[in-house]
């Protein structure tokens, strides 16, 4: 059956793809890559970010993306040929702390910082494969609203389903939690942003049809099943006006970018920032 990322995988690309896309070209403006730069992309899942990041580089650039589902590396690789990109890019089945392949001038991670047990480990090895100037460019939800869908509809299972866990998607993202983050795996902190872009669904219904397509949701859904889920959803969709009601919201996410310590790096409308030694 594969993991439950492998079985979320084909809805994943369909329901929230298009609507990360934003976020994901955020990432990448902030980051500043130029042709040539060779990038590693990790946790890249269905691959949105990677088209966008081998577009910078052009043809004489290089990326690797990396993620643990094989079924995510499987439709990256097929996205990735689709769009016959001029780019060399390696999709392989990685740990996110694999970074093999480096020196790299930057490295990536879009929205999957919260799903890493150890992240220190994690950016070590990410600043261990860092080309001087290189820099790491990450961007995670939060802070979180309690007003949002995604944290209504959490609400609502916890209430009715209490003795499950629900995995948080959103992690410290203030300023000085991100800068010590980074700071105890040997990298500075040079950019700390907030964005947000809007996301719309016809109906509460149609929100909730796209969570199920989301690994943690899908997990969820598997193990209480259709009957008890059904609750949670009826009682979402009171809290939102009904289920034909239609939903627009703004989630906010925090870019966060890195480098090592007294380098000198380029950020989009900054060509030189020099991070703290």
């Amino acid at each position: 059956m594969g993991t439950p990322w492998d079985r979320a995988a084909e809805g994943y690309l369909e329901e929230w793809v298009p609507r990360f896309v934003p976020y994901h070209l955020d990432l990448v403006r902030e980051m500043a890559m130029h042709p040539g730069d060779r990038v590693l992309v990790a946790s890249a899942g269905p691959g949105a970010e990677v088209l966008a990041v081998a577009r910078a580089v052009g043809d004489t650039g290089a990326v690797r993306a990396t993620d643990k589902s094989v079924e995510m590396v499987r439709i990256c690789r097929e996205q990735t040929d689709r769009a016959r990109l001029a780019t060399p890019v390696e999709c392989a089945v990685a740990d996110a702390s694999d970074a093999a392949g480096g020196p790299w001038d930057a490295v990536l991670c879009a929205f999957g910082l919260w799903q890493v047990p150890s992240r220190t480990d994690m950016l070590r090895a990410w600043a261990g494969a860092l080309a001087p100037k290189g820099k790491v460019g990450l961007i995670t939800w939060g802070p979180s609203d309690p007003g949002e869908p995604f944290e209504l509809l959490t609400a609502c299972l916890h209430e009715l389903e209490p003795s499950l866990a629900v995995p948080d998607p959103h992690v410290h993202a203030e300023r000085d939690a991100m800068a010590s983050m980074f700071e105890e795996a040997g990298l500075a902190m040079v950019r700390h942003t907030l964005v947000r872009h809007t996301l719309a669904f016809p109906s509460a219904e149609a929100f909730v049809r796209a969570m199920r397509e989301a690994c943690t949701w899908r997990r969820i859904w598997e193990d209480v099943g259709d009957a008890r889920m059904q609750r949670v959803t009826a009682r979402f969709c009171e809290r939102v006006g009904g289920p034909s009601a239609p939903l627009s919201f703004e989630p906010t996410a925090t870019i966060a970018i890195a480098a090592l310590p007294g380098a000198e790096v380029e950020l989009q409308h900054r060509p030189s920032v020099r991070a703290p030694g």
